[in-house]
């Protein structure tokens, strides 16, 4: 007796380990660290002024939902790209190309993720606006990964539009006019971040390898890239600069930390870190300082 009870119970620790370790991979494959990216949606909320009043609350909310839209992205991105992904020094440690993680697994998890996303929506009192645009972007995703990220420049148009509606969003969420300006800004230094990333993956991998890891890149060479990298961080200055000179002489000021970032950035992704932008920014003290710079001095002049 005392030997079958000894067996259940170490078979009952096992199985508390293997939920622990499954649930510990599900939260992996939602990408968290990937979510500050959300943040986007704070921008017209903070840039018009009103960051510290009761919109602030519903803007979190909001970002919250969107957190857990794009985690179902990341999912779907991540099952149908396994193979190739495991021709990518990082990426082949993801769930699913480890194997640490079932499709049927995934499936119930991306379930369970979806359900609470609705109760969301339902239970908080979030802006029919805002949801068309979590919408539009749950299906700019879905069509990323299914096909768009295979055709050459319109895969990082995509990206682009991805972080424009996260701005858009956050507009909607807390009844803010996004400006043409800001608008413009995103979406260019999102296309340099989305250029900077292939122009690492090509660096890192090598032609052979960078294609077979993403199927676009068939179509780059390192010269049109870099091209592009810097035509982008130029009408990201330019728009930026428009915005600032339209909003007062101090603001005009936050030019100067906003350039350096932009060259700081392309300096590194020249040196080959610039595949991930959260881990760039992070991993740079120069980069962080600037950024944090910026957002400082915007903060005291706005407030």
């Amino acid at each position: 007796m005392v030997i079958i009870f000894e067996s259940l119970e170490t078979c009952m620790n096992r199985n508390k380990k293997s939920v622990k370790s499954d649930l510990k991979q599900l939260i992996i494959l939602l990408r968290p660290y990937q979510w500050i990216k959300n943040l986007l949606l704070f921008a017209p909320l903070f840039f018009s002024g009103n960051l510290i009043n009761h919109s602030i609350y519903i803007t979190c909310t909001g970002v919250f939902v969107f957190s857990l839209v794009s985690g179902l992205g990341y999912i779907l991105n991540d099952w149908i790209d396994k193979d190739n992904d495991r021709f990518h020094p990082n990426k082949k440690q993801r769930p699913f190309c480890t194997g640490d993680i079932t499709g049927q697994k995934a499936l119930l998890f991306s379930g369970a993720v979806f359900l609470l996303i609705i109760l969301c929506l339902a239970w908080f009192d979030l802006p029919v606006k805002f949801i068309y645009y979590l919408c539009a972007y749950a299906l700019l995703t879905a069509n990323y990964s299914l096909y768009l990220k295979q055709i050459v420049i319109v895969e990082i148009y995509m990206v682009a539009l991805g972080f424009v509606l996260r701005v858009l969003a956050g507009g909607a969420v807390c009844n803010v006019k996004i400006s043409h300006w800001l608008f413009l800004t995103v979406f260019f230094i999102a296309m340099m971040i989305s250029i900077a990333k292939r122009v690492n993956e090509l660096k890192e991998l090598g032609r052979k390898e960078a294609v077979m890891h993403r199927k676009s890149q068939v179509g780059y060479s390192l010269n049109y890239l870099n091209n592009m990298l810097w035509a982008c961080g130029s009408i990201t200055l330019v728009v930026y600069s428009l915005y600032a000179v339209e909003h007062g002489e101090l603001v005009m000021y936050s030019v100067i930390p906003a350039a350096y970032g932009i060259f700081r950035f392309i300096y590194l992704t020249d040196l080959g870190k610039g595949s991930d932008p959260i881990k760039t920014l992070f991993s740079d003290g120069q980069l962080l300082l600037t950024t944090l710079i910026f957002l400082l001095f915007l903060a005291l002049v706005i407030y």
